[in-house]
């Protein structure tokens, strides 16, 4: 995808997720966020946005602060104008801006435009979890991609690798798409590798937009299909961090 497409993205989820969260009081709980609110929740995508925005306009990433509002109307007027801020911000940034990432990228815009629509996707499906009328599902390509992104980025890192007996292979596959990774772990080694392999440890199947949720922990084992080792996939259901960043899903 490129910059123009994330944006799309970005606005599209960040729309489903202020609608989503303006059915259920901000007090409901989040289940796929233990111990979140919605109004925890709106406030967190809120500061990850004028976070992101800060960086953008130069800003070192450890120098923000900001504090969502407690008022139920001016949490989701802040939630608006930090969304509105982020689209136009990454709409005026340079292609190649010399603007600091998570990770090293050829293209921060292209970075953080990615990022954010992911973020705020993710999100989106915790607010449609939390308001319990169901989770709309993604488009595949844009699942598929943000597969890639969890797997191949810092997102991976998050699962807790130090209960793992050794090496294990965990191979993904979207039964809609032509990709597929497998990711190796163990107590030292975190790594992705384009394309399943045959004997992976466990290895698991499922449309692209399951695939993408279960990935985040946002939807259970029923969504998707398991073989192999099954502790595995409850490690990382265990195991794996949602909120190990206080600026990141």
């Amino acid at each position: 995808m490129d910059a123009g497409g994330y944006l799309d993205e970005l606005q599209l989820q960040g729309r489903l997720l202020r609608s989503s969260a303006h059915q259920c009081p901000l007090s409901a709980a989040v289940p796929s966020c233990p111990g979140w609110t919605v109004a925890r929740l709106l406030g967190h995508v809120t500061r990850v946005h004028r976070w992101a925005v800060s960086i953008l306009r130069g800003g070192r990433p450890d120098a923000f602060q900001f504090s969502p509002p407690e008022d139920e109307a001016e949490l989701f007027d802040a939630y608006d104008a930090g969304l509105a801020q982020l689209l136009d911000q990454l709409l005026a940034t340079p292609d190649r801006a010399a603007i600091w990432t998570i990770t090293p990228a050829a293209s921060a815009k292209l970075f953080w435009a990615r990022r954010l629509a992911h973020e705020t996707a993710i999100h989106r499906v915790d607010a449609q979890l939390a308001a319990g009328f169901g989770v709309q599902g993604f488009e595949p390509a844009f699942a598929v991609d943000g597969i890639e992104e969890l797997l191949t980025g810092s997102g991976a890192a998050r699962f807790d690798r130090s209960r793992l007996p050794g090496e294990r292979s965990i191979s993904l596959t979207p039964l809609d798409s032509n990709a597929s990774w497998t990711l190796l772990v163990g107590p030292q080694l975190l790594s992705c590798r384009p394309q399943a392999v045959d004997d992976a440890d466990l290895s698991v199947f499922g449309l692209a937009s399951d695939l993408y949720c279960w990935a985040w922990n946002r939807a259970g084992t029923e969504e998707v299909s398991l073989r192999g080792d099954l502790a595995l996939a409850d490690l990382w259901r265990q195991d794996f961090r949602v909120n190990a960043r206080a600026q990141s899903a």
